[in-house]
């Protein structure tokens, strides 16, 4: 397994280079420690892009809403900005270093990581294929906002997951995730995307490699085809 370190824009960014330029393209967001994991489990047929990204109530929030703790920050509904940076500079910038020419891109993210990757759905992005691992769509008007907007190019493959003992979290806030995960999986299919719901043992923060490799391995499905 081959890692590279880039730095842009003050972010350290893991690359993974699959064996082959046309290789597929995941992009997600993890701990060096984590995507190194992730990175061994998922071999290389695919090319994998992690990001650590400390600010998470900004960057991966698509509005502003109160903290969901007592003394943690505000969400403040940085992701369309993210997500242009990601877009704009970091997809370029990774392309241009490796000469990669993805035969698709994927986009997949855990915790709030995983609202940001189904929130970049909605948007012109060149990702084909999302996962949302333990994503917070528990987040403040997630669940009305799906029923008001469609998404923007149907993905092609899409990927839902929550642990099920996350709805007995003690913030009610938070004990919704698993309806208003299962309703954004219906609301999708219903559109026409191919998608799963699965149901992990355990409750939020646990096993994060390997819930985002199962992930991985669905949006894999059929990667070597020409989409």
């Amino acid at each position: 397994m081959q890692k590279h370190i880039l730095s842009l824009d003050h972010k350290t960014i893991s690359v993974y280079p699959a064996e082959q330029a046309d290789s597929p393209l995941l992009l997600t967001f993890l701990s060096q420690a984590e995507s190194d994991e992730l990175a061994a489990s998922t071999g290389r047929h695919i090319t994998l892009v992690s990001i650590d990204e400390p600010q998470w109530e900004r960057a991966f929030t698509p509005w502003a809403a109160p903290a969901a703790f007592k003394k943690a920050p505000d969400f403040s509904g940085g992701a369309d900005d993210y997500l242009t940076w990601l877009t704009n500079s970091v997809l370029p910038e990774v392309l241009q270093t490796y000469a990669l020419q993805p035969q698709w891109y994927g986009l997949a993210g855990y915790s709030l990581g995983g609202l940001f990757a189904a929130y970049a759905a909605y948007q012109n992005t060149p990702f084909t294929r999302f996962a949302s691992v333990s994503g917070s769509l528990w987040f403040d008007g997630w669940a009305e906002f799906i029923t008001r907007n469609h998404l923007q190019t149907l993905p092609h493959q899409a990927y839902f997951s929550v642990g099920d003992k996350e709805k007995n979290s003690k913030n009610p806030r938070m004990a919704v995730v698993e309806t208003h995960t299962l309703a954004t999986q219906q609301n999708w299919q219903e559109q026409g995307v191919h998608c799963i719901f699965e149901l992990n043992n355990g409750g939020h923060f646990e096993q994060v490699p390997q819930r985002m490799a199962k992930a991985i391995a669905y949006l894999s499905t059929n990667a070597t085809e020409n989409i």
